[in-house]
This record gives C-alpha cells, sequence and structure tokens, in this order.
C-alpha cells in the first residue's frame, strides 16, 4: 500500500513509523525542521513495546513528487486543515482514501469540500503520542487503536486493506459501519 503521511507530528509519526517499519510503501510529508530532521536523522519512535529507527525515510514538501497514494493520513492541527488540504491534490487517484486523524469532528465537512467527498473517510484514533523533537515520537503506552470508516457507513475494499495494513503495523483498527 502506498501511504502518504501529512503531519509528522506524535500521531503522524507514530502511525505512518508503524506502518513503515512493517514493510509499507510510507512517504511523510513534513515542512521546515521537521522535514530536515527526517531527511537528516530518519524516524526515530519510542514505545514501551518497541523502539526503532526508520532510516533512510522517504521524505519531501512537495507532493507532485510522490503521486497518487492509496491512503492519506491526515494528522495536522484542526486549524491547519485547508493550508494543509489544498496542495494535496496531486496524491489522489480514483481510488485514494484520505483518514483524518484529528481532534474535533468539523474538519471532515471541511475536508470533504476542499477534496471531494468520495476521498474522505471518518476516523478517530484512540494513540497517545507526542514529538519532543524532530524526528522523534514517543508513544508513553496506553491503546493503540483507530476506528475508522466510509462517511455513508457502506463497507468497501479501500477500508479492509487500510485496516489489513493498520494490524500487520501493530496498531488495532476497526472499520465502523457508523463513523460519524
Amino acid at each position: 500500500m502506498r501511504i502518504a503521511v501529512v503531519g509528522v507530528g506524535g500521531l503522524g509519526g507514530y502511525i505512518g513509523g508503524r506502518l513503515a517499519q512493517s514493510g509499507e510503501d510510507v512517504t511523510f510529508l513534513a515542512r521546515g525542521q521537521r522535514l530536515e530532521a527526517l531527511r537528516q536523522n530518519g524516524l526515530h519512535v519510542r514505545s514501551p513495546d518497541s523502539e526503532f529507527r526508520i532510516q533512510p525515510v522517504q521524505a519531501t514538501d512537495n507532493p507532485t513528487e510522490v503521486g497518487p497514494v492509496d491512503l492519506i493520513l491526515f494528522c495536522v492541527k484542526t486549524y491547519d486543515v485547508e493550508t494543509a488540504a489544498e496542495p494535496l491534490r496531486p496524491l489522489i487517484g480514483p481510488d485514494t482514501a484520505l483518514l483524518p486523524v484529528q481532534n474535533g469532528i468539523a474538519h471532515i465537512e471541511q475536508l470533504r469540500n476542499l477534496l471531494g467527498s468520495k476521498v474522505v473517510l471518518g476516523g478517530v484514533a484512540m494513540i497517545s503520542a507526542h514529538s519532543p523533537a524532530p524526528g522523534v515520537i514517543e508513544r508513553p503506552g496506553g491503546p493503540q487503536r483507530i476506528e475508522f470508516g466510509e462517511i455513508g457507513g457502506e463497507s468497501t475494499a479501500r477500508c479492509a486493506a487500510i485496516a489489513q495494513a493498520m494490524v500487520a503495523a501493530g496498531i488495532e483498527a476497526v472499520i465502523s459501519a457508523n463513523i460519524e
């Protein structure tokens, strides 16, 4: 599965790092110090059950270098939704899913308006993680669970593929028929 992670803070770094470690084709979209840290030092993930480094890391600030992906893991702060979403169009192919992992729910409609309703899933992550420094992710413990699904509730092959990738990465994945 080709995956783009937008927002390489705690959640994006942790989930994306676990997916990359499990063999998925993950590209991190970052800017500034985070991008430089990823390029120079890779991604270092620490948690009670494992510690690992992904190096080299596929990282860029230019979505056109990546092209269409199967999954966009969207992990930016809610106040950055519009700014972060606008440049993502080159990542979107006919079956691309964008899985927002953020606080709140208003961003789902905002993303659907910006990128198309077919692309955007609903999702919530029950994972505690933070980034004490660019390129460094810490998960202190607790659950590793993502619940997500199509906004209309239908069962789709893309949700099944995302769940399979998450489970292979050690993250509990639950497909919800009523994510709203």
